[in-house]
């Protein structure tokens, strides 16, 4: 290959690598999970065309190849020990593969590796590395103009209603994506001596401030502010300039000023009244968020405990959260993939051998740079800058999880400090390039099977994944639609039919279609059994495939409950309270199907258990009071309500149930007055009372509710005057 023909293909990398900063912009509502989706299979496709390109023109031409620094010796020591804990873990097709709502696992990381090589090995000179950081303050702008204009509400925000995300869809993520950002902000602010260019960057520097702080992301946020002291430190510590160290002992007075006072008035209205501010002013160890993620990283610790060395493998924390679940986290969501700690993350993710890995990244980067500023590599505020960046990014990390596009930016700031090292060491041993050498058969058979694998991931880890992950969401769009069920039922069959790591996400949709369907009045049995029955098929296939994940055993075990598979139900249940023994929602699903099958000492033995695990849970009071009144203990059921609630009646549908079960339409009738006490309004309450009267015999009552629910509803006036003329006529409505 020429020298003009691989110098040409470079050019063509670089455009790929200027390019793929766009990828927090993208979100293509065509897709499952759009804002994780979408960037991911971008970034996955576009690295692995660079990859093949890259790994061709290396082939040809040494310059082009890896170049050894501590930094890449710990980035490919990070993957092997991946690599290990995804083959030895506990779900070595979920740890490769991962999901669409986080597209991580070992495939994730592989690229990202594939993108650390090509981003060290074509970017060669500084001025590459200013068009790549320029590409990215471009795209910051336009994600926090974005942001502006949600927080202006000209355009919607995705998450909350008021936590700006733009595009990224989670206002953690847009806090970090921004913080790395404004480093580069600086960097450029440092490298730029033009008066107009530096007020931009000023300007810009202030808007994502502010953005950061409107995502009201605390840890990111904290993480600002200890990187901005951490900042003045080390400039009032290093720097010789006395006008620089009397700046930055400024800077810190001021943050420890801020501070201060935020301590003093924390409690003022002005702040107790701003979202942002009020959830700093709201933290302590008895919150409930601050207090779950102890609890959380208590069980990450007992499932290291378990597998200390490589731990259970990516993307498998579930496990851990399911085995060693803590009844007094029921006022969180049930179900959590990360620990929310990168430290627990690491750990049980890859073990003690992951985490010192994946520490060893920090490390060697900080040698790096400050080697680098002892050998005058690195100026004192790039030293300072970056190293204030890594504390911001870890601290952030203690209390949340990466996601692409903090990876991307982590893996970009390492390409470069990996890049000035190995720079000026070529420099300092006088080390002579040779370009362009003979190519050897062993380097065509290399280029063959780089492109053979390239094309293979780009269809199986790519295409097949993306189609699917379309299909998933026409087929949802139609059901929403109400399409005939044989129709929805066969483009379900398309998406199982891509064999592809979304197949798990489909096959939880098909049993929430399934769970809709049941309930339907306008669906006959027949399609209602199709559909049951094709729901428990896909759903036994992924109990198969994953049988220590409780999530897919509830799922099976109220389908078996639903199709009158009692026996099923219950033994796919039990199997799962095994696996996760403190779970209280594995007992209040095994209540239900008790109480059909009338099995009433044995659902009121397991409602006492889940009470037991943790009596402040009103769920679990509510469904052993349940349990009381169909044993035909009424007495224990009101001692236990009103401990609970303060009050014996509680406007509670399952509650009504029960009593009308055991015929106590006294109770029942007293329910729908409490309802009614909440919403005097409802027509339909007002109904439902009614009949109950009529059940006690009390007619005139029964009618009286009736003409209220006239009156509050003209609608319901012809029935409801039919009612009445039954009722009168002594007939039965």
């Amino acid at each position: 290959m020429s020298e003009k023909s691989i110098r040409s293909i470079v050019y063509v990398i670089m455009a790929g690598l200027f390019v793929l900063p766009v990828l927090s912009l993208l979100v293509s509502n065509s897709l499952f999970f759009p804002f994780i989706t979408t960037k991911n299979f971008f970034f996955r496709m576009v690295v692995e065309i660079l990859f093949f390109l890259w790994v061709l023109v290396a082939v040809f031409d040494k310059k082009y190849r890896p170049k050894v620094s501590p930094l890449l010796i710990a980035v490919s020591l990070t993957l092997l020990v991946l690599c290990l804990a995804t083959i030895f873990g506990a779900n070595p097709y979920r740890s490769f593969w991962s999901n669409y709502e986080r597209m991580e696992g070992l495939a994730g990381h592989l690229h990202l590796f594939a993108y650390f090589l090509v981003l060290t090995s074509i970017l060669r000179r500084k001025k590459d590395w200013i068009f790549l950081f320029g590409a990215m303050i471009g795209v910051s702008f336009i994600a926090s103009f974005y942001a502006l204009l949600q927080f202006f509400g000209v355009v919607d925000i995705h998450q909350s209603s008021v936590r700006l995300d733009a595009t990224l869809g989670n206002a953690t993520y847009l806090a970090i994506f921004l913080i790395f950002h404004l480093c580069l902000i600086s960097l450029f602010f440092f490298w730029f001596r033009n008066k107009w260019l530096r007020i931009g960057l000023g300007l810009l520097f202030l808007l994502e401030t502010a953005v950061v702080f409107l995502t009201a992301t605390r840890g990111a946020i904290l993480g600002l502010l200890g990187s901005l002291f951490l900042l003045g430190i080390l400039m009032a510590v290093f720097s010789g300039d006395v006008k620089i160290r009397r700046v930055s002992v400024g800077i810190l007075l001021f943050i420890v000023l801020i501070v201060f006072l935020f301590l003093i008035l924390k409690n003022q209205p002005f702040i107790k009244n701003n979202y942002v501010l009020s959830r700093f002013a709201n933290i302590s160890f008895s919150e409930g968020t601050v207090e779950s993620r102890f609890t959380i990283w208590g069980m990450s610790w007992q499932g290291l405990q378990e597998h200390p060395l490589l731990g259970w493998g990516p993307e498998n924390y579930n496990l851990v959260f399911n085995k060693y679940y803590q009844p007094k986290l029921y006022k969180q969501e049930p179900w959590f993939d990360r620990s929310h700690n990168v430290i627990f993350d690491w750990l049980i993710t890859g073990g003690i051998l992951g985490f010192l890995a994946y520490a060893s990244i920090f490390i060697s980067a900080l040698y790096i740079v400050w080697l680098g500023y002892k050998k005058n590599y690195f100026a004192l505020l790039e030293t300072a800058l970056i190293t204030s960046l890594l504390a911001a990014y870890a601290f952030h990390n203690l209390f949340v999880f990466d996601n692409l596009t903090s990876y991307f930016m982590f893996f970009s700031v390492l390409g470069f400090i990996h890049f000035v090292f190995v720079g000026n060491q070529k420099e300092e041993k006088k080390i002579k390039e040779t370009n362009k050498e003979e190519i050897s058969l062993f380097g065509y058979m290399v280029v063959t099977f780089s492109f053979i694998l390239v094309v293979f991931s780009l269809y199986f880890v790519n295409i097949k994944p993306l189609l699917a992950c379309n299909k998933l969401l026409s087929v949802l769009y139609a059901a929403r639609q109400g399409v005939v069920v044989d129709t929805v039922l066969k483009e379900f069959d398309k998406v199982f039919k891509y064999n592809t790591f979304g197949t798990g996400e489909a096959r939880e949709q098909l049993v929430s279609y399934a769970n809709n369907i049941v309930f339907a009045s306008n669906i006959s049995q027949q399609d209602k059994v199709k559909v049951l029955t094709k729901a428990i098929e896909e759903m036994e296939k992924q109990s198969l495939s994953s049988p220590d994940d409780i999530r897919y055993l509830i799922m099976l075990g109220s389908l078996y409950n639903k199709a009158g598979r009692v026996g099923d139900a219950l033994k796919v249940i039990d199997r799962a309270i095994v696996l996760s023994p403190n779970k209280q929602q594995l007992y209040f699903v095994k209540i239900e199907i008790l109480f059909v099958v009338e099995q009433n000492q044995e659902a009121l033995v397991a409602a006492k258990k889940a009470y037991d695990l943790d009596s402040s849970y009103a769920e679990a009071a509510k469904n052993l009071a349940i349990a009381y009144i169909v044993a035909g203990d009424e007495k224990s059921a009101e001692e236990l309500l009103l401990k609970t609630f303060s009050r014996t009646i509680i406007a509670d549908g399952t509650l009504m149930a029960a009593y009308a079960r055991m015929g106590n339409y006294e109770k029942v009738k007293q329910i729908w007055e409490e309802f009614i006490n909440q919403d005097p309004g409802n027509a339909q309450y007002h109904v439902n009372l009614s009949a109950t009267y009529y059940q006690l015999g009390e007619k005139e009552k029964a009618i009286n509710e009736l003409q209220i629910a006239i009156q509050l509803n003209p609608q319901f006036k012809q029935q409801g005057e039919y009612y009445i003329n039954e009722i009168v006529s002594g007939r039965t409505p």
